[in-house]
């Protein structure tokens, strides 16, 4: 609203508000075209609207609201599918999860049927001394640590073979395992089982300790 200037003469304040008006009711002509334009481009719902309401619904507010969610929408479609693409892949992840589990519970029922049938045939029996199912993957593999630490030292007999850790200070020819140190009497060793082996394919090296 304009405001008379009192330091100005009548026909100087007149003028102004003349120009302040045009101006004005040019910008009041643009905006009722905006919204009638924003009324039919975005009418939105007026389904079941009373008569009132529906003057509310084509009000300046409302049809502002209207084309500003409507300047949304390419972010708002963006986002729903970003968020549909997240709920699928945590979705996939955790099938995917699920199944993993699966296997890998297959592959321990699998290994345990072995060591069980292996036990059997190393001449235990299922459910004495401590044989079950928890305990048949340990028992088959003492059972195949015994049976390859046999094998091995009945090859090297009253020979001596190098074993890790063999750094002695003096002339060393090895270790035998009927000792429990090496030839030259500078380090313990004895045998270990390979870190991946089991049952299966049992592997020993001699190591010093």
């Amino acid at each position: 609203m304009y405001r008379i200037n009192e330091n100005l003469s009548k026909e100087e304040n007149l003028e102004l508000a003349k120009a302040y008006t045009e101006k004005a009711s040019e910008l009041l002509v643009r905006f009722k075209d905006i919204i009638a334009e924003a009324n039919k481009q975005f009418p939105g719902s007026t389904f079941g609207l009373s008569k009132a309401r529906l003057e509310k619904h084509k009000s300046p507010n409302e049809a502002y609201q209207r084309v500003a969610d409507a300047a949304r929408s390419a972010y708002n479609t963006k986002s729903t599918y970003e968020m549909r693409e997240r709920i699928a892949k945590e979705k996939a992840d955790k099938e995917a999860q699920v199944e993993k589990i699966k296997q890998i519970e297959a592959e321990k029922n699998n290994l345990a049927n072995e060591a069980i049938a292996y036990c059997i045939a190393n001449g235990r029996i299922f459910g004495q001394d401590g044989f079950t199912i928890d305990t048949a993957i340990s028992i088959a593999n003492d059972i195949a640590y015994i049976k390859e630490k046999a094998k091995r030292e009945a090859e090297i007999g009253d020979g001596y073979i190098s074993f890790d850790g063999q750094n002695c200070e003096d002339e060393c020819a090895g270790w035998n395992p009927k000792d429990r140190r090496c030839e030259c009497g500078n380090r313990r060793v004895s045998w270990t089982d390979g870190y991946y082996s089991d049952f299966r394919n049992m592997s020993i090296y001699a190591e010093a300790y």
